[in-house]
């Protein structure tokens, strides 16, 4: 089944298109399709697959290891799957620039290659539409659900189909039968996207416990009564430079929630209403502007290109955003939806603003199963009669007393909730502990509060010189209404830090260079906004000016037979040195031909294996091996074995005239 032209090359276009992986798309493209205009083609034995196929296994390892080390969350895997055309295209050279075309299966089989029996049989294949499925596949789990995907992913099967249609019937009923196939497939697609988002939300929930789940402004699962140990990711977030200051805000805020149960922070009714840009389309004002102002440059990513924002307390206006929609809640949560994944803004803030909704009843809330604690909590610290201001100061010294910072997760134990146990037992735990109990305690004390999320931000690349923010800084923490507005209250152990950068991986060097790597080529594609409008240009003409240079200079494929037919020429010199010329000859006579690449052991091997030639073959194995001592020993060989070889080389030849 032949490929029509040029379709690997758009699937891999098509793929770096969906992925942004273009760094690896376009070179990929250009080698497979440029084989139309290169007649140079390559035998490759079973070993040499066996070997391709390894080093594919070896870089599907590495990435798989490298991903996990980065994200140890279910979410890895759609990054791994995003890969496989980088991790099979060592496969798809070796069978583009073979003799063969194809390739053989056993090699790709650890079991198969052990078997080397003399009845084993060759089973070849073709693996260009596997890797069509392949690029199509690893494009879908970048998709961000626009329909660009879908016509892409149509258009690519369309054209593979087209080449092996039935010719009785007509082609526009083929087509209409397609576009109508197409239609419905579109609608029930739609359905489908809806169902994998639902599914994906509760397999990463089971899988991971919801600690590396992507912020929903709605709800947040948390970790608190798991049993178990806390692991985070090492995966770099966020990347911000502070501008007008020398160190960044210590926390930048995702959400924020206001009702708790059973370890679920909910956002009651987070209505959004959208903001509109400024004139130039990439200004967002959010509040009127203060006297005074700082500001810092953040860059992200989101995932399918949508997302909640990353920000500081107090922000005002976001500028330099190329996002298409934009949208806010009254719990401060800002929500943006655009075509691309890689984003980077600056955002203008002041502390003393404070842009959340004033509280409400429901800040004041608290689960009937969590009262007996609380109220122990507070009758021991003697709350009662103080002033706001000396409960916030009075609560926050009892977590820094009595408390300690652990990763290490221990479920209820005896007491009614997890929240009881931490309180009045265990005291040790994860910041969702400690931003839930201090919220819950300041509540049953009379003072609003609220649970909030976001990233700390405290490390310093010295290698990007700029402040980083990891996943496993992601950090939780309390929102208190004093003074007419609302403030942070961070009670978690400040050691908290050291103790994540403990666990972090040794290898994160390796992996941080490979971050840094992908962001400055994204952030120099998005740079160059001209550079969208040259590839639609550059990708067709460089795919007809292959393709017409294959049709000029008649590039084909040689198959072995055609490689058969074409008698070895050997050189004058080795007619002098030796008569084994002669039995070469005799065997070329016999239509035994060896191939240009082939050496004269692997010849006489091959026909010995596939049982040519009989007798004649294990006759001169032996001569063969005396031949090459005098060709290739630097000893040589001596007169008397010079004489032996030219004794064994004369009945060889006899031999093969009196049997033909």
């Amino acid at each position: 089944m032949k490929t029509p032209p040029l379709l690997i090359g758009a699937a891999l276009i098509f793929w770096g298109w969906q992925t942004g992986l273009w760094i690896f798309a376009i070179p990929m493209a250009v080698i497979i399709e440029g084989s139309r205009s290169i007649s140079w083609r390559w035998e490759f034995t079973s070993i040499d697959v066996r070997r391709v196929a390894n080093l594919c296994l070896i870089i599907l390892i590495v990435l798989f290891i490298s991903l996990l080390i980065q994200n140890p969350t279910f979410y890895f895997v759609y990054t791994l799957l995003q890969w496989l055309p980088v991790v099979l295209f060592p496969l798809l050279i070796v069978q583009t620039y073979s003799v063969d075309e194809h390739i053989d299966a056993a090699s790709l089989f650890l079991l198969f290659n052990r078997n080397k029996g003399k009845d084993n049989k060759q089973f070849t294949i073709d693996i260009t539409y596997p890797y069509l499925a392949a690029c199509i596949l690893s494009a879908s789990n970048a998709n961000s659900g626009n329909i660009s995907f879908y016509l892409g992913m149509f258009l690519l099967i369309t054209i593979a189909l087209w080449s092996v249609r039935s010719k009785r019937f007509s082609p526009l009923i083929w087509l209409g039968l397609l576009l109508t196939a197409g239609s419905i497939g579109f609608i029930g697609q739609i359905g489908l996207h809806q169902l994998h988002l639902s599914l994906e939300s509760h397999v990463v929930i089971w899988l991971g416990h919801g600690s590396e789940l992507a912020t929903n402004s709605s709800s947040k699962q948390t970790n608190i009564g798991d049993i178990g140990v806390l692991k985070r990711s090492n995966e770099i977030v966020l990347r911000v430079n502070p501008e007008t200051q020398k160190t960044p805000p210590r926390l930048l805020r995702e959400a924020t929630y206001n009702k708790y149960k059973s370890s679920i922070w909910v956002a009651s009714k987070p209505n959004f209403t959208v903001v509109q840009p400024d004139n130039n389309g990439t200004t967002w004002t959010l509040a009127n502007q203060p006297t005074k102002s700082s500001k810092i440059t953040i860059a992200t990513n989101l995932r399918g290109g949508q997302g909640l924002l990353a920000l500081p307390d107090g922000t005002f206006k976001i500028d330099g955003l190329a996002v298409n929609r934009l949208e806010k809640n009254k719990f401060g949560a800002v929500k943006v939806a655009g075509k691309v994944n890689d984003i980077d803004y600056q955002a203008y803030f002041n502390h003393e603003l404070s842009l959340d909704n004033p509280p409400t009843a429901e800040d004041l809330e608290i689960p009937n199963q969590e009262k007996a604690a609380l109220n122990q909590v507070i009758s021991q610290l003697k709350l009662e009669g103080k002033s706001p201001q000396e409960i916030v100061n009075t609560v926050d010294r009892f977590f820094l007393k009595n408390f300690t910072y652990s990763l290490q997760l221990t479920g209820k134990d005896n007491y009614a909730t997890p929240i009881s146990t931490f309180l009045l037992k265990n005291r040790a735990g994860h910041c969702e502990y400690f931003a839930t109990a201090t919220t819950l305690l300041l509540r049953a004390a009379g003072i609003p509060a609220r649970y909030a999320v976001g990233y700390s931000v405290h490390e310093f690349s010295n290698l990007e010189n700029q402040y980083i923010v990891r996943s496993r800084h992601a950090h939780a923490w309390t929102m208190v209404y004093l003074d007419g507005r609302w403030q942070v209250l961070d009670t978690t152990p400040a050691d908290w830090t050291n103790i994540e950068d403990a666990t972090a991986s040794k290898l994160s060097l390796i992996t941080d260079l490979w971050s840094l790597l992908s962001f400055r080529i994204s952030k120099f594609l998005r740079g160059n906004n001209e550079l969208k409008y040259v590839w639609w240009l550059i990708f067709p003409l460089v795919f007809i000016l292959i393709w017409r240079g294959g049709q000029k200079k008649g590039a084909r494929r040689l198959s072995r037979k055609q490689i058969s037919l074409k008698p070895t020429v050997k050189s004058e010199l080795a007619k002098k040195n030796s008569e084994f010329y002669l039995v070469e000859k005799a065997l070329n006579d016999l239509g035994l031909n060896r191939y240009s690449s082939e050496s004269l052991k692997n010849w006489i091997n091959r026909l010995k294996r596939d049982s040519l030639g009989g007798d004649l073959i294990d006759d001169i194995i032996p001569i063969i091996e005396l031949y090459y001592r005098d060709r290739f020993d630097p000893a040589g060989i001596k007169n008397n074995e010079k004489t032996v070889l030219k004794s064994a080389i004369e009945a060889w030849l006899d031999k093969h005239q009196k049997a033909h």
